[in-house]
Order: structure tokens, then sequence, then C-alpha cells
């Protein structure tokens, strides 16, 4: 046993040794290079230690204009650039490219990585007192306040977890009398009214056919209430009660959760073994919702009799509405409003009243087909 712990530890020192001093034995080896990758992108820690051969000291700075700080670091303000990386994404909406990772290397063995709206200094530990001017200059690159009622903040998941990407939106002014049924009018002063108080939780159900208008109440909510929204795809949100997800929720208190096409997350656990219900309990109106105070609203298209009744209880319920077709009245005064002559002769959806003369592909069309007749979906050319 002895002579295999001696044997071991002589075959695994000088591999350590080697990755700790960032050895050029390395350089060529695929599996020693792949080290510095993380899942989508260079891992920045594992590059200083590549590079400079020594773990570094680490300062994290938020809430900067990061494209101030790249023209200071392009001016030469930090030292001179040895080494440069980039990951971009394209927007399709303003048909833009943006970083979301820059990372440089400065020859007086600095790194910084800069984010959307945050930058990471790491450094030598004997430069501890040469990067306090680096710092401060940094910290100086305030970024302009936004409009909280102007964005919404998407949760993503990356090989680094959890992530908050903020995203502006236009504010939506919507007419809620002549875009909704009268019923929807005192069930919108409720949810904003709700939405509205601090240190407030419980959870909104919305739901209806495709169509109806849940999306664009969203987009005018997010302008009324003066709070964080955080935006989570269901795929995402099954994974509500995560230690990593509960420190998301406990860094952002007193905010709103929005969960679109919620159907598989709010399932009567009697229907689905993968329903989340339970994680959306200890949310609303468990121990853990007295520490967050986190309003949950979920939109999706299923009957609401599909939903766990115990979403439902009185006190952890603020509202649930059903959004359907606009009574036949109001879809001809919405027509008229929105300068169309449309000839309308029952209720009608938004989508409908606004996009006239569209064909709905979402509806099932009778096809002949030899010897039998049956319904199938047709899908456009």
């Amino acid at each position: 046993m002895i002579i295999l712990i001696v044997i071991a530890i002589f075959w695994f020192l000088p591999k350590l040794l080697l990755f700790l001093t960032g050895s050029n034995d390395d350089v060529g080896n695929p599996k020693a290079e792949s080290r510095l990758f993380s899942e989508r992108f260079i891992n920045s820690k594992e590059l200083f230690l590549k590079r400079f051969g020594a773990m570094p000291w680490m300062c994290s700075i938020s809430n900067v204009d990061t494209d101030k700080v790249i023209e200071m670091i392009k001016a030469g303000e930090f030292g001179e650039i040895a080494e440069a990386y980039q990951r971009t994404y394209h927007d399709w909406q303003t048909k833009e490219r943006h970083a979301w990772i820059t990372i440089f290397i400065i020859r007086n063995r600095l790194l910084l990585e800069i984010g959307e709206n945050h930058v990471e200094l790491l450094f030598h530990g004997d430069q501890s007192e040469a990067t306090d001017a680096i710092h401060s200059k940094l910290i100086e690159c305030k970024a302009p306040a936004k409009e909280k009622d102007h964005e919404i903040n998407i949760i993503s998941l990356d090989s680094s977890g959890l992530n908050l990407k903020a995203v502006a939106i236009k504010k939506v002014e919507l007419d809620i009398p002549s875009h909704y049924n009268n019923d929807f009018v005192e069930v919108d002063k409720l949810i904003k009214t709700r939405l509205s108080k601090e240190n407030d939780k419980g959870i909104i159900l919305l739901h209806g056919i495709p169509g109806t208008g849940k999306t664009s109440y969203l987009r005018h909510l997010v302008g009324e209430v003066n709070k964080k929204v955080l935006f989570v795809s269901p795929s995402v949100a099954k994974d509500l009660m995560n230690p990593e997800f509960v420190d998301l929720l406990l860094d952002n208190p007193n905010s709103i959760l929005v969960i679109e096409d919620a159907e598989n997350i709010i399932m009567d656990r009697k229907f689905s073994s993968h329903s989340s219900v339970s994680n959306l309990l200890n949310l609303s109106d468990g121990l853990m919702s007295d520490c967050m105070n986190v309003q949950i609203v979920c939109t999706f298209n299923s009957p609401i009799a599909m939903v766990d009744t115990a979403l439902m209880r009185k006190g952890r319920l603020i509202a649930k509405y059903e959004f359907g077709p606009l009574a036949l009245e109001k879809a001809r005064a919405l027509s008229k409003q929105l300068g169309l002559d449309t000839v309308i002769n029952r209720p009608m959806t938004l989508a409908e009243i606004a996009n006239p003369g569209e064909k709905d592909h979402s509806k099932l069309a009778r096809v002949e087909e030899i010897g039998f007749r049956r319904e199938r979906e047709v899908v456009p050319s």
C-alpha cells in the first residue's frame, strides 16, 4: 500500500506543478489547452494562470459604461495591449452586433474581462497598490441610469450559471377599456395596485387563446410598475428552488417574476409528475416568500381547470383572468379606432382585428383525400 501511495504521489505531483506554473510543455497539447475554455468561451482566470504563471487577484466593478472602458483600454490608459478576445451576438431586432464578453491582456500582468455592464480586473498579488489607480478609473465609468419601468431582466442559463441580462423594451400605451372586455377593467386595476405595493407577494394567472392580448398586456404592465421585472423561460422556471435560483431571487427582492407559456409549471400535480407547483407555492406563500417578496405572473393558453388548485388558494392568488375575443360591439369600435373598415359580424381577437384579411394558420383546414375524408394541419408553403 505504501508503495502504491508513493507511486501515485510521484505520478500526480509533476502534473499538478505543470498546471500551476503554466509550463510551456502544455502548448500544443489539446487536453491541456482545453482547460482554457469553458463551455462557450475562454475562462479568464485559467488564461491569466496560463500567461502569467500565478493565480490572479481579482476585483469586480458593476454598473459600468463598458464602451467607455474599452475606449480607455484602446487608448493605452492601462498599458499596452498584448492580446484581445471577444464573444459577440447578433441582435435580430436592431440588426446590430453586440459584444457579450471582451477580454484584454495587458503586458504589465493585467487582465480585464468586460461583460455587458461589469468589469473584472485580474492582476498579480504584488500589484495590488499599482492597480488602485486603475480601479479608481473604472469606478468613475458609471453607466447612465436606466428607467426600470422600461426594461425587463431576462434570466438566462449558460456554462457559468444563471445570469440576468437587462433588455430595454418600448413602453406600450394601452387603452384597457377599448382593447379588452368590460370585466377586465377592474381586474387590471387590482393587478396594478398589488404589483405597485412594496414587499408584497402572490400569484397572478393570465390565460386565454392565442391572439387575445396577453403579451401586449404584459408589455404595458412592465411600463406601469416601478419594480424590477425578471423574465424566465419555462425551461429555466422548472428549477425555481435550486440553490442558484434562490440566490438570484435573494439578490433581487421585491421584484416581479414573469413566466410565459407556464402550462408545465402550474399544471395540476395529478396530471403531471413534472409540475413545479410546489416551487411556486414556496415562493408565493411559503417560508422563502417572506425573504424574497416576489410576485409571480404566469401566462398560459390552457383552461384554468388544468391549473393546480393550491395555486388559487385565498391569500395566495392576487388575480386570475381569462382573455377572450372582444365582444361584437367592442370589436367593431376598436376596428374603427384603428382606422380599419373591416366588416365585423362576430366576436374577434385583438390579432384578428389588427390584421384583417390574414389567414389564421393556427386552425385546421379540411382537405379531400382518396377513399376517405379527415382533418389534418395544412402548413403554408
